[in-house]
Order: C-alpha cells, then sequence, then structure tokens
C-alpha cells in the first residue's frame, strides 16, 4: 500500500523536502522505484492509493515497478485512463478490503459506520490524530510500499 509517489513531479522534492531529499526528481524517481522493487515480488498486489506520477512521459516509470497494481484515484490523476490501465489492473474511486476504506482523500467521520480503519494517502507528512485513519502517503511510510498487515497490527 502506497500514495503519493508522484513520479515525476519536479516541486514535490521542494515541497516535502524533510522526507524527499534529492538533488533532482530524476535521482528521486530512481530511488522510489528502486525501493519500491526492494519492497515488492512480481506477484504481490500494491494498491497505490493515488497521485501516481505527474507528466505523460513518466508513465514509463510504471513499467519498472514489480508487483499488480491497483489503482484508486487521486486528485492528481487527470490522464486519461487508458494510460492508467496499461499499468493497473483494477482502477477505482475507493475500495473495501478487510473493513477497511481505500481513499486518496481522508473520509469524513461520520463515514465509518461499517469501516473500522480509512487507510489514505493526500495529506503527504500530516497525520490526523485518530487511529482509524492510517495515512499511506509515499513521506510518512519511507517512500516504500508497506504491506496491508503491518498497516493493520493496531486497528
Amino acid at each position: 500500500m502506497i500514495s503519493d509517489t508522484h513520479f515525476g513531479h519536479n516541486k514535490i522534492i521542494e515541497f516535502e523536502a524533510a522526507n524527499r531529499p534529492f538533488a533532482t526528481v530524476a535521482e528521486h524517481d530512481d530511488e522510489l522505484v528502486r525501493r519500491w522493487n526492494a519492497a515488492v515480488k512480481k506477484g504481490d498486489t500494491v494498491w497505490h492509493l493515488g497521485d501516481v506520477l505527474f507528466g505523460r512521459e513518466t508513465f514509463k516509470i510504471l513499467g519498472l515497478l514489480n508487483g499488480v497494481k491497483k489503482l484508486v484515484m487521486g486528485n492528481h490523476d487527470r490522464y486519461p485512463i487508458r494510460l492508467y490501465l496499461e499499468h493497473f489492473n483494477q482502477i477505482v474511486g475507493a475500495a473495501e478490503i478487510h473493513g477497511c476504506i481505500l481513499t486518496h482523500i481522508p473520509v469524513y467521520p461520520s463515514q465509518f459506520g461499517r469501516y473500522k480503519a480509512n487507510i489514505h494517502g493526500h495529506l503527504h507528512s500530516t497525520k490526523i490524530e485518530d487511529a482509524r485513519y492510517i495515512n499511506v502517503s509515499a513521506d510518512c511510510i519511507g517512500l516504500t510500499p508497506v504491506p496491508l498487515d503491518d498497516l493493520l497490527h493496531n486497528v
């Protein structure tokens, strides 16, 4: 599980300098690919919770990433869906898995009714002080996808 990789986004190393200490976006992207592939095997399923990349030319990076990739669309995922479908085998606005709702933007607290947690991104290094919210923005998880079981150990 990961979100907000922001591959190809020149400004992300400026906006999140403390968590993404790279001189260039190329260095950033190369390191994120390295960390992803060190953590994810070919057959693993990875949910990406949005804000994947910036720039059409950056889609080629997705072909370098291990795993079966599924996408919850984020607010910056604005390219034609066919481009994402070349790399993700499922694309949704939200999903439910193991009693949790997966979204890009955190859900409103009153929406928890049937969910034990909201696994989300969007906030980058900001965390909500409520244990039901699990932020998997790359900035909060060491720029590396995290297994679902690791995320749910306190839920």
